[in-house]
């Protein structure tokens, strides 16, 4: 079996939607998994069974790192950086002396996100952007030195690197087929809305707020989970009809997450018409239709290539009209047949997008090289 290193940029308690089903579980199937994770508090090196934690401020010379700790580099086939460009290029360097492929993985264009912040925030300048496209013609650079490509979608390598000339594999956001179970009914007739996840400026959640702000019917409930309390509350704040509708609660456990999930009607995944939210599916949407939740979220075309409005899904524009008229549209819906669309959300990904079979293709795909 050949061996395989992950270098995150994730610190060691995070949670891992993204590496822990992948990587952690189905992966090991194919391959001897070993991966990196980073912490901020500790000047020691440990090793929990293929879990290596480093000092965050060794990460810049990471193999020599691992060798000085009595980890044999040089048995490594293939070693994959997460998002990290910046350490890319050492790893490149030690190729020929280990005899390594190399590999890129991209799963958020944290680059590009970063000025569309400052945008939000009338923050950005015109140095900001240079650097900016600096950095992308950097990455671009060293990506195209690597073995192989590994973007969560190819609308990502086509927007962010389009001049990538590597071998190119997607590696999707899917859901985990161990994880999956099925939606707690409930005996009430109230519909109960959830959103997991990031709240930020530049998501312009007060838009969903204002949406559900017009709305006539008032037997709903919408339940919000995320690490941006206090962000969420002054969005909720902007609108008084809205308090009583809305309970807002700390991040839990992703076990805990998916649990309330579980309780909920309908998920709820609208974002603004951005590039960095329209080029991947987002890991809330796998939380929910692992708890077999049907959602509403934004028309774009990696929704829209994955989920049908009407039958599994609703999709709709990111604006204040379009976003209350599914609501009006989902409040009139029987239950049953919300189900029933949660159920066959479920199962659409669990056949086309699962775990299991994303690690088997990855594992033939880099054998191959």
């Amino acid at each position: 079996m050949k061996k395989f290193l992950y270098i995150t940029d994730r610190e060691e308690y995070t949670e891992h939607n993204f590496i822990g089903p992948l990587f952690e579980k189905y992966l090991p199937e194919y391959m001897d998994v070993d991966i990196v994770y980073f912490s901020k508090y500790k000047s020691f090196f440990e090793d929990r069974g293929g879990k290596f934690i480093v000092p965050e401020h060794e990460k810049k010379d990471i193999l020599k790192y691992l060798s000085q700790n009595n980890i044999k580099v040089f048995e490594y086939d293939y070693v994959v950086v997460r998002n990290m460009h910046d350490i890319l290029d050492k790893i490149i360097e030690y190729r020929d002396i280990y005899k390594i492929k190399v590999g890129f993985r991209l799963t958020f264009p944290k680059i590009t996100a970063s000025l569309e912040r400052a945008r939000a925030e009338n923050n950005s300048s015109l140095l900001k952007l240079i650097d900016t496209k600096l950095k992308l013609f950097s990455r671009e650079k060293l990506i195209n030195r690597c073995d192989i490509f590994l973007p969560t979608s190819k609308s990502m390598q086509e927007i962010y690197c389009p001049n990538v000339t590597t071998k190119i594999h997607v590696i999707p956001s899917a859901i985990d087929p161990q994880r999956v179970h099925s939606k707690v009914k409930r005996d009430d007739e109230t519909i109960i809305f959830t959103y997991e996840g990031t709240l930020t400026k530049l998501r312009r959640f007060d838009v969903v707020l204002e949406a559900f702000d017009n709305l006539n019917c008032t037997d709903w409930e919408l339940h919000i989970f995320t690490k941006d309390v206090d962000f969420a509350n002054s969005e909720v704040d902007k609108f008084s009809n809205l308090k009583d509708k809305i309970k807002i609660y700390n991040s839990y456990t992703k076990d805990k997450i998916l649990d309330e999930i579980s309780r909920s009607d309908v998920g709820l995944s609208l974002l603004p018409d951005l590039n960095i939210f329209n080029t991947s599916l987002p890991l809330k949407v796998i939380d929910y239709y692992t708890g077999a939740i049907p959602t509403l979220m934004s028309d774009n075309r990696i929704n829209s290539s994955v989920f049908e409005h009407g039958k599994d899904a609703w999709l709709c524009d990111f604006k204040v009209d379009t976003i209350k008229k599914e609501l009006d549209n989902i409040l009139k819906t029987p239950k049953d047949k919300i189900r029933e669309m949660g159920q066959a959300g479920q199962q659409k990904l669990l056949e086309k997008r699962n775990y299991r079979d994303v690690a088997k293709n990855f594992a033939e795909v880099m054998n191959s090289l």
